[in-house]
């Protein structure tokens, strides 16, 4: 069974039977390539918020979810990241998830769980098919169409991508503890 996919450098580990994948075989873009600066959307409040604006001081971690709503691995995983805030903060990384969901959706979903990082609502995964990160599985017309991969970015403060993390499947998510170990490798 398949326990995370994870690219470092120009190579993606997967972990569970051991196998090396190149870095091109992941959708979306690559570590060492910049993420798109012009990342905007509104956040929970109804705000547009832009990528630069929501950097901390070393850089951020991006990561997408299909729904605050309906998906429980997302909520468990946005939540997770929550918890972890303050460890992120001590990296100098601010923490920002973005969904497919309307506004009103992550605001209830950020007020019922005290979300502390921004969440960005993406309803139509416009940001997702610019990433080429958009979950192929879903056909026009369904229900789930325009949802994301669960991808997880480590950007830095000039904007470049220095860790990504893909999970195989819906049900599972970058390991937390692993994504905090390797962006202090980095030193960022």
């Amino acid at each position: 069974m398949f326990k995370k996919i994870r690219a470092l450098g120009g190579f993606l580990l997967v972990l569970g039977p051991f196998a090396v994948f190149a870095q091109d075989d992941i959708p979306g873009p690559a570590v060492g390539e910049p993420f798109a600066h012009t990342l905007s959307a509104p956040d929970q409040k109804g705000q547009t918020r832009t990528l630069d604006e929501l950097m901390g001081g070393k850089g951020s971690v991006v990561f997408f979810v299909r729904s605050a709503d309906w998906c429980p691995y997302c909520q468990r995983q946005m939540a997770d990241a929550n918890a972890r805030l303050a460890e992120f903060d001590a990296l100098g990384l601010s923490v920002v998830s973005v969904s497919v969901d309307e506004v009103a959706e992550i605001a209830k979903f950020a007020e019922e769980h005290g979300i502390d990082y921004t969440m960005l609502a993406d309803p139509n995964g416009a940001i997702n098919e610019t990433l080429g990160i958009r979950d192929p599985q879903y056909p026009v017309g369904s229900a789930a169409f325009g949802v994301p991969r669960p991808v997880l970015y480590v950007i830095d403060r000039t904007g470049t991508i220095r860790l990504r993390y893909m999970e195989p499947t819906y049900r599972t998510r970058p390991d937390l503890d692993g994504v905090l170990r390797d962006a202090a490798a980095l030193g960022l």
